[in-house]
């Protein structure tokens, strides 16, 4: 159990996602009072306990979104995807719940008329708790397991297709007797010219040598090959601007709003509950794919691996 909590998990950044959420907490609130009567409701007539009910889920909805959709928005740093596992999507999950059930404890005793005391507030709170946690628990494994499963066979079925054009071209290779070269000669490559904001920062290199680069603010950390050994440079230059300077270059891809890649240096695809990581030569890190842009990437492997061929 606790290695499936230390899994990577989707962080809390998908506006349609925290929508849809919010909208089936305050459906479930609804089908509890409706369908349960909790408070004593059972002797109320039923239309007075949907009206009861729909206040309670129009509340939940409603804090729902506003916690949902401020917190990524407050503390970015802490929503970091990169650093999400599936034990902060619970915990922040139940600081949801306890979130709603503070101001279901002001719209009880506006409902109800009761009295606003520390030992009622600590039964709306326990009640609320106990109606989420199972929920929360099985709707968050569940969903990490699904995506877990649904990412890493989409990215082993990327792999196999690449390995196979990669087999089918060495076999044409060695047909033609074309001498296989790792990596090709400088003078059939196209050169990359990267500059920075400062007149200083400027770097010149094959397009083979290039890497990754990672963005960090209005700075960008540019990875590159250089005599075999892996180096790194920071300039001064949004990604965005590095991406205008590379597109000469079909391989570089930004796959991600803070990553640029050369698809052409990745050795592995593998994928985990965030979606599909790209694992290069010559690098240890492991380089997400935006989910938005899975279908774009597959046809971009397709593209390139038709190319070589």
């Amino acid at each position: 159990m606790f290695k499936i909590l230390q899994q990577p998990f989707p962080s809390q950044k998908n506006s349609k996602q925290t929508v849809a959420m919010g909208f089936l907490a305050g459906f479930f609130v609804f089908a509890v009072f409706y369908f349960i009567k909790p408070f004593g409701l059972q002797d109320i007539d039923d239309n007075r306990v949907a009206q009861i009910g729909l206040q309670y889920a129009l509340v939940t909805i409603f804090t729902s979104l506003a916690i949902s959709l401020l917190m990524p928005y407050l503390f970015p740093s802490l929503f970091n995807e990169k650093h999400w596992k599936v034990w902060h999507e619970i915990i922040f999950l139940m600081m949801l719940i306890l979130g709603i059930a503070m101001v279901n404890v002001l719209l009880t005793v506006y409902v109800f008329n009761v009295k606003l005391t520390t030992a009622f507030v600590f039964a709306i709170v326990k009640y609320t708790l106990a109606i989420g946690i199972i929920p929360i628990l099985l709707s968050v494994l569940l969903k990490q397991q699904s995506l877990l499963s649904k990412y890493s066979k989409e990215a082993s079925q990327i792999e196999e297709t690449l390995i196979a054009q990669s087999i089918e071209i060495k076999n044409e290779l060695v047909e033609d007797n074309v001498e296989e070269q790792t990596i090709p000669e400088t003078n059939s490559l196209s050169i990359l010219t990267i500059k920075g904001t400062n007149a200083a920062e400027k770097l010149e290199l094959t397009s083979n040598h290039f890497l990754y680069a990672e963005a960090s603010d209005n700075y960008t950390n540019i990875h590159f090959l250089e005599n075999e050994k892996l180096q790194k440079v920071l300039f001064r230059l949004p990604i965005k601007n590095l991406e205008a300077q590379t597109a000469i270059e079909e391989a570089i891809f930004r796959c991600h709003k803070s990553f640029l890649v050369n698809l052409a240096q990745v050795a592995h695809i593998s994928g985990n509950a965030q979606g599909y990581k790209l694992h290069l030569h010559n690098s240890t890190i492991e380089i997400p794919v935006s989910r938005t842009l899975n279908s774009i990437i597959k046809e971009k492997f397709g593209s390139l691996q038709h190319k070589v061929a």
